[in-house]
């Protein structure tokens, strides 16, 4: 997998109040990782960073918050190393392959709280699910990633299947992180199987989408999306 982890900003570029929001920040996904994300409480978090429990919550009103702001800054890391990457090549297959990875990577260091985050992800409401109003920009701006180095690459599809295509292999990843979540292989070697096997029967469906025999097929598979967007689990609220 690529070299990610996410960057920690240079305190000489911050204002005093950006670099105290850092510090309760980067406090809390130390306990994170070291007591769990359910033990360690606000009252902790704010001990760990020397700051009133008052202004941890000026900054962050819960841990929710605080893992979303995770989420968010690990997602401007491998955007621009997935823009960096794209200018070395058009190909889309290689493209988003790469991002699934630096995804992973950037993850790596902090995946035992994630296996914990993981069993809220089935449930809309929570506001830690992938598929919830509080991650909705986010989980746009994930597929806006998808969508660019699919725009921007050399693939040649129909033009009713590129403009759902980014949100369902959005969604593969989703299906290959939580694979990732369980996965104790070395290296992670199945979730990197897991992932060839999957994009390699993503990418030769969406050849065959191109041939006119293969239409009748495609009429479920926009059936199915439209499904699955119109469910309350994905819709926007």
């Amino acid at each position: 997998m690529p070299n990610t982890v996410p960057k920690k900003i240079s305190n000489q570029t911050l204002s005093k109040r950006e670099v105290t929001k850092e510090r309760i920040y980067n406090s809390a996904i130390t306990l994170f990782r070291k007591e769990g994300y359910e033990l360690a409480t606000m009252r902790r978090i704010a001990k760990e960073a020397r700051v009133s429990l008052g202004l941890t919550y000026y900054h962050f009103k819960t841990k929710e918050e605080i893992v979303l702001h995770f989420y968010r800054e690990s997602q401007i890391e491998v955007k621009l190393l997935a823009s960096q990457f794209s200018k070395t090549t058009r190909d889309f297959k290689a493209r988003l392959k790469f991002i699934i990875l630096t995804q992973l990577e950037s993850f790596s260091e902090y995946k035992i709280f994630l296996q914990v985050l993981a069993r809220h992800a089935g449930d809309p409401s929570h506001p830690l699910s992938p598929f919830s109003p509080e991650t909705t920009l986010i989980r746009e701006e994930a597929v806006a990633m998808i969508r660019e180095a699919l725009e921007t690459s050399n693939l040649k599809i129909r033009e009713d299947l590129a403009m759902i295509l980014p949100e369902l292999l959005w969604m593969e990843q989703m299906g290959l992180v939580y694979f990732w979540l369980s996965d104790s292989s070395k290296s992670y070697i199945s979730t990197k199987l897991l992932m060839n096997d999957s994009l390699e029967l993503t990418f030769k469906l969406i050849k065959l989408s191109n041939f006119p025999l293969f239409k009748n097929v495609m009429g479920p598979i926009f059936r199915m999306f439209r499904l699955v967007k119109g469910n309350p689990i994905t819709k926007k609220r």
